[in-house]
């Protein structure tokens, strides 16, 4: 129609005609995207070598599930390693980011694990452990040689340290009682270098056995003992002993370790033995780690680690838990070790195992420090002996009584003086032994040689390397708290005695000096104090100690003390020299005799002494032909005998010394004694004395009356009769022995001759014999006759000649006037000798009566 108004009709902008191409879009986009997702990720991993690797079999997996397979192997671009291409599943993409391991698990068996059995069905595979979600995604990976540390660790995570990492090492496995509870996952040093950390792990149902006490142990390989006492052999499992383990254990009452606490690895069961420990106090003994400390036998602790701190070292030691009760302060630890004397073997299990701790348990109030003794604990009484020396003696050496140990001694010690002692314990049943107590040295063998004879003891074989100590009870008197050196001294001993002065008197003091020592069986008893000189002898004052007085009495004899003693004889040479002090300064030594008494005179040697004998000192200007062993008699008895011929140290006089007979001595040792020679004469005059050509010369002694003496001068002649000195300008040919002449008699003959001591005049001494010492008045003429006298002149000449004798030997011829004859004269009267007669003198005919 026309004119019509148009209908008009609104139409949508978009025909349902185009969703089939909307639709066809979004199915393409769908399907492409599911493309996508399931066509996954290559990466590239590189291996150390390929073995066991087989492209499109072996396969990635994660947690047992697989997530890829390998597609190709290649050689890497440097050429020392193999790449591997491998195809992962597009759901495990989120897993390749960097960081993430990869490793070929294969079957592996060993003693210590059997793993990966199910690659002998499914073939090797490679094992996948993811980085962590903040690392970026990577696709190039660099394989491990193995499982990282703590892959799949399920439990409780520890770190041990030690000292060194040993036979222990990653996979080695963890015991408890010998069930396996987890194992090493790594190893690495602490922050500084110092120590070894071992990483483990328990496994969960065991988590509750690490508690704060727990204690770690090597159980590595096999480890032994071997001593007296038997064989000890300590060994883990059998994959332990090969591949290295670590067992612990934990006290019950102990509470539950913290997070990431560090326990201490110990070398071995003993070293980590639970307990108490408790601090040792050793001072210089030999303390080492793990020393044994042991009860009845038994051992409840061990010695741990030793510390060296700037104090010095520090001891402690790891009390067994249910015997910490026995570690008081009345409980004493004592060293033991082994002993080996002559009276046996004591401790002999430590002789291969070594030293050991005991503890004396005393019940008390609980102790975290303890003294280590060396000695036992005193049981008994206890006392202390002063003594001059310790030599000799040993700490532990026993005290004998009857043979019998009663004791021994605990300490040498000395005091803030210097003084010696000796601290003993006499044993409890033995207490009542120590009433009038005397103790004195146990010798070996001991030899006493005196006076008397020869006295031999000997101790019991265990003193002769320790020493010891006897003990003998005295008729009388209190104990004394004293050391002697033999029984006779300990018996003699008063706790009263003081030191003495006892003099003693010798010819000269040869070898004696101020200081010199008085010996008693080689121990000093006291020195000497004082000398003098007195009537021609030495007086010596001795000071005898204390302890050594009561010896001294009237059976006492002393002699001096050689300092080489040195004896030659068909048996062969024996020398003998004493100590350095008799070597300076000489000794004197003494004994007791009950068969003699002592007549306070100093004797030349033991022999003298021995024999019973007394010194005798004979001077004279020379030696007229006397030796040791010649003989001084009396009315042809022998009653001494020369011991020895010498100079006297100013070379002026020759000291003859001799030994008369004690029996005879007293009579002798006086004043107004006298010794003459006595040898044979020959002459015109007659013979005498012809048995001394076969004998020897002797002496011959005549007793005195009057002081005691030792030294005297020797005559050659005879002193009986009347004895003159005649003076001359010369000695014209007289000598000793020449006759002297009355009417052409001998009656009697030249004993000296000698110049004055000023030299003006000659000496001649005479000596009338007894029978005609009347025919000499105060002005008798005495003149030489000696040799031959002749008187020859132009009318004539004359000879004359007194004797034969007188010619021969020289001689003296003396007259008397008839008138004014004059008194007798004494011996010693001096009277002029002229060189030739008087006529007036030859003309005397006196009558003179006896």
């Amino acid at each position: 129609m026309v004119g019509a108004e148009p209908v008009i009709k609104k139409h949508r902008w978009l025909s349902p005609v185009w969703l089939l191409p909307f639709i066809a879009l979004l199915l393409a986009g769908g399907f492409l995207y599911q493309q996508y997702q399931s066509s996954g990720q290559l990466i590239r991993v590189n291996f150390e070598q390929g073995n066991g690797i087989l492209p499109g079999k072996t396969q990635l997996r994660y947690q047992g599930v697989a997530i890829g397979v390998v597609q190709e192997l290649a050689l890497a671009e440097d050429g020392r390693k193999i790449t591997v291409l491998a195809k992962i599943d597009s759901r495990a993409r989120e897993l390749m980011r960097k960081g993430t391991g990869f490793w070929l698990v294969s079957p592996k068996a060993s003693l210590t694990e059997i793993s990966g059995l199910d690659t002998l069905v499914s073939g090797n595979y490679i094992n996948v452990m993811p980085g962590k979600e903040s690392n970026p995604p990577d696709d190039e990976f660099d394989a491990l040689d193995g499982p990282p540390p703590g892959y799949q660790a399920q439990g409780r995570t520890l770190h041990l340290s030690a000292d060194s990492l040993g036979s222990v090492g990653i996979g080695a496995k963890l015991y408890f009682r010998g069930l396996e509870v987890g194992s090493v996952i790594n190893t690495r040093l602490d922050e500084g270098d110092k120590q070894v950390v071992l990483d483990v792990v328990i496994e969960p149902r065991f988590e509750h056995l690490i508690k704060a006490d727990t204690r770690f142990w090597n159980i590595s390989g096999i480890k032994g003992n071997f001593s007296l006492a038997g064989v000890s052999v300590e060994a883990g499992s059998l994959s332990s002993i090969l591949s290295g383990g670590i067992a612990f254990d934990s006290p019950s009452d102990s509470p539950q370790a913290e997070r990431g606490q560090t326990f201490s690895l110990y070398k071995g069961l003993a070293e980590a033995a639970r307990g108490e420990r408790i601090t040792l106090s050793v001072g210089d003994l030999p303390v080492k780690e793990g020393m044994p400390i042991l009860y009845e036998g038994i051992e409840i602790g061990r010695v741990d680690p030793i510390r060296l701190t700037d104090h010095g070292r520090e001891v402690s030691a790891l009390i067994s838990p249910e015997q910490a009760f026995r570690i008081t302060q009345s409980s004493r630890l004592v060293w033991e070790s082994v002993n080996l004397s002559l009276a046996g073997l004591e401790h002999g299990d430590r002789l291969l195992a070594g030293p050991a701790i005991r503890l004396d348990y005393v019940a008390g109030p609980r102790a975290r420090t303890l003294l280590l003794s060396a000695e036992k604990a005193p049981s008994g009484q206890a006392l202390t002996l002063k003594t001059d020396d310790l030599s000799g003696l040993s700490e532990g050496a026993p005290v004998w009584y009857k043979g019998l140990t009663v004791g021994n001694i605990r300490t040498l010690t000395l005091d803030a003086s210097g003084n010696a002692q000796v601290k003993l314990t006499i044993e409890e049943p033995y207490k009542g032994l120590l009433n009038r107590a005397r103790f004195y040295r146990a010798a070996p063998l001991q030899i006493q040689a005196d006076l008397s004879g020869i006295k031999v003891e000997t101790s019991p074989a265990a003193s002769w390397l320790a020493g010891g100590i006897k003990l003998v009870q005295a008729s009388q008197g209190p104990r004394i708290d004293l050391l002697y050196p033999d029984e006779q001294l300990a018996l003699l001993g008063s706790p009263k005695a003081k030191a003495k002065t006892w003099w003693l008197t010798a010819s000269q003091a040869d070898g004696i000096s101020l200081g010199t020592p008085v010996l008693y069986l080689g121990l000093q008893a006291g020195k000497v104090s004082q000398l003098k000189v007195r009537e021609g002898e030495v007086r010596i004052g001795l000071e005898i100690d204390a302890i050594y007085a009561p010896l001294i009495g009237n059976q006492t004899q002393f002699w001096k003390k050689a300092a080489i003693d040195t004896h030659i004889g068909l048996d062969g040479v024996r020398i003998k020299a004493g100590n350095l002090a008799t070597l300076l300064r000489g000794g004197i030594e003494f004994a007791n005799s009950p068969a003699t008494r002592g007549n306070g005179q100093l004797f030349e040697d033991r022999e003298q002494a021995q024999a019973l004998v007394r010194p005798l000192a004979l001077i004279a200007d020379r030696n007229p032909g006397l030796g040791a062993g010649s003989v001084i008699r009396y009315r042809g008895v022998n009653i001494g005998k020369i011991a020895s011929v010498k100079l006297d140290p100013a070379l002026g006089k020759v000291i003859f010394q001799a030994q008369l007979e004690a029996q005879y001595a007293d009579r002798f040792l006086q004043s107004g004694a006298s010794f003459t020679l006595v040898q044979a004469k020959l002459g015109f005059g007659g013979v005498a004395n012809l048995d001394t050509l076969v004998k020897g010369s002797f002496i011959e002694a005549a007793p005195g009356q009057g002081a005691s003496k030792q030294s005297f001068p020797l005559n050659e002649s005879l002193q009986s009769g009347l004895m003159l000195t005649l003076k001359s300008p010369a000695l014209n040919g007289l000598a000793v022995g020449s006759p002297l002449l009355f009417r052409k008699m001998v009656v009697g003959s030249v004993s000296q001759v000698a110049l004055a001591p000023d030299g003006s005049e000659v000496r001649v001494k005479v000596q009338v014999e007894p029978e005609y010492a009347y025919l000499v008045r105060e002005n008798s003429r005495f003149w030489n006759v000696s040799g031959v006298k002749a008187d020859i002149g132009l009318t004539g000449g004359s000879i004359q000649v007194e004797t034969l004798q007188s010619l021969v030997a020289g001689g003296i011829a003396f007259t008397t006037p008839e008138k004014n004859v004059g008194a007798r004269v004494r011996s010693g009267q001096s009277f002029p000798l002229y060189e030739k007669a008087d006529e007036e003198w030859l003309g005397w005919s006196p009558r003179l009566l006896p």
